[in-house]
């Protein structure tokens, strides 16, 4: 019976090297989750950002379309339309027009 102590001294040692090898592996599995969660938070928090930022140039770029069309339309209503209505109307007087069209110079932009 003397050999029975040394085989449960070494099973004890190899159960303890086991526990601590498993204990190792869940410290870093534990880190590496909690590394993901993070790098995950930061990648939503970027895409939320490129969207918002896409949404606002979509909305400046619809803004800008919408006002050079309205300054267009403008120009056309001051300039075009009394010219087809001089050459449209028959008059006895000459009708003289002085109107010019505008160049479009900037925006303002919100």
């Amino acid at each position: 019976m003397s050999t029975a102590p040394k085989v449960w001294g070494w099973l004890l040692a190899a159960c303890l090297f086991v526990l601590v090898g498993c204990s190792i592996l869940a410290v870093n599995a534990h880190n590496t989750l909690n590394e993901y969660q993070a790098l995950r938070a930061q990648d939503i928090t970027m895409l939320r950002k490129e969207i918002v930022e896409a949404s606002i140039a979509r909305d400046t770029q619809l803004r800008l379309s919408i006002n050079s069309g309205y300054e267009q339309l403008k120009q056309y209503i001051d300039v075009q339309i009394p010219l087809k209505a001089r050459d449209a109307v028959f008059s006895i007087t000459p009708i003289s027009i002085t109107q010019q069209a505008s160049p479009i110079t900037t925006f303002n932009s919100k």
